[in-house]
């Protein structure tokens, strides 16, 4: 704290800065010695003002789209039951992502009545938590709000999903190993690589199938809708934040843009679908219940706009190559699409029960963490894993060892077929 005006912070660290300086700023407003377990200590207290931040927003959004107990209940689990409140915070406090999913929360709810003015100003807020929150932000104030159009009656048939599950894996392949070094790495590594990207294709392919929205014309109608003064005023803004930010930061020469986009890639596309199998890990059953209903999601997610199918298409992009606490500021709007898709559905307690307790089984949050051979891990410059060790790393990508990954798989389908099976019995359809 000391030398702060001294060493400067370059881009990136500028914008994670806002809960560091809130911290500061409340130890330096009640006189409280800064050492490191009162710093540590007062972190945890920000991360709880956060949860308090984000629960309050919550039962607002809630209130706005007219959510009974049963699906409130519901929404509370897939929010807060996951590793990321339950666990991550409390171990590693000294982390923006709590703020950011507050920040997020607040996105979401100003933007479900676009609320203007409270939009933009926990969007500006936003440009200091995590850069997630301006790229939404900006996407929904200045694009057009105006429903994506749905297919009516039989899809056409089309070869955009199979042209996509093809290139994709290819285009993958031309950056893995011409970019991000894969070739470097063991014949082994190399197979696991060329299976990681081959799982890429059925996936695209499922989810092109349980589409619901008519891109043509949805396409046609936004080029239609769009206003180019009101476009080139996002531009705008969105480059004169990010000037504010170059020119409040420095040591801006040890950034390193070529190099983090090298390091991007190193660590992804290990193990077939294993940033999904990290997505759930963290968030808990968010991903599950997407999956499961699928077409209800894409249904809802069209009738919010180009803004909200701007952000989940980026978040889509992104998820492969960072972590999944990154994607803290735009869980809460995947989240609140979902249960407005879900509202169609009756749920009782002994099936919410049961999805609570499917939710504290994914988080991971009743598995000890602190050891004797975690603290030797960290110590460590190189890093090997074990199962001990997994109970913490498997969170990181970049660590996450292959039987860590199977035993989480199989984690995975086990509560899905869970939820699968009672997919038909815990749910009854209102009549819309």
């Amino acid at each position: 704290m000391e030398s702060i005006e001294e060493q400067g912070y370059n881009l990136v660290q500028l914008t994670r800065i806002l809960p560091f300086a809130l911290l500061n700023l409340s130890f330096s407003a009640l006189h409280i010695v800064k050492d490191n377990d009162g710093m540590r200590n007062g972190m945890i207290l920000w991360q709880l003002v956060y949860l308090a931040i984000s629960v309050y927003w919550y039962f607002r959004i809630c209130k706005k789209i007219r959510a009974k107990t049963p699906l409130m209940t519901l929404g509370f689990i897939l929010l807060f039951f996951n590793f990321t409140w339950l666990k991550e915070f409390w171990y590693h406090p000294f982390s923006p992502d709590g703020a950011a999913f507050a920040l997020g929360m607040g996105q979401a709810n100003y933007f479900l009545r676009y609320e203007k003015f409270k939009l933009g100003m926990v969007s500006l807020l936003g440009a200091f938590v995590s850069p997630l929150l301006v790229i939404s932000g900006m996407l929904m104030l200045f694009l057009p709000g105006d429903k994506l159009v749905p297919y009516v009656g039989e899809r056409p048939k089309s070869t955009f999903p199979l042209l996509f599950a093809v290139g994709l894996p290819i285009l993958l392949a031309i950056a893995g190993w011409g970019l991000w070094g894969w070739g470097e790495r063991d014949i082994w590594a190399q197979i696991a690589h060329v299976i990681s990207l081959l799982a890429m294709a059925p996936l695209s392919i499922w989810i092109a199938q349980r589409n619901t929205i008519d891109w043509e014309q949805s396409l046609a109608l936004l080029k239609k809708r769009a206003r180019p003064n009101r476009l080139n005023k996002g531009i705008m803004v969105l480059m004169g934040i990010l000037l504010v930010l170059v020119l409040l930061s420095g040591k801006n020469e040890a950034l390193g843009l070529t190099q983090m986009l090298q390091d991007i890639g190193r660590g992804s596309f290990r193990f077939p679908l294993d940033f999904l199998l990290g997505l759930v890990l963290q968030w808990g059953l968010v991903l599950l219940f997407t999956a499961m209903y699928l077409h209800r999601f894409t249904e809802q997610l069209g009738r919010q706009g180009w803004a909200a199918v701007a952000t989940i298409w980026v978040g889509m992009a992104i998820l492969p190559f960072f972590t999944a606490s990154t994607l803290a500021a735009w869980v809460p709007l995947w989240a609140i699409i979902l249960l407005k898709g879900l509202k169609r559905y009756r749920w009782h307690t002994k099936d919410l029960i049961l999805i609570g307790c499917y939710g504290l089984l994914l988080s991971l949050a009743w598995l000890q963490v602190n050891s004797p051979e975690l603290i030797e891990w960290l110590s460590q410059p190189a890093r090997s894993t074990n199962l001990q060790i997994q109970k913490w790393a498997v969170h990181l990508p970049e660590y996450r060892s292959f039987w860590a990954y199977l035993i989480g798989a199989v984690l995975l389908l086990g509560v899905t077929g869970l939820l699968y099976l009672r997919k038909g019995r815990y749910q009854r359809m209102m009549t819309t």
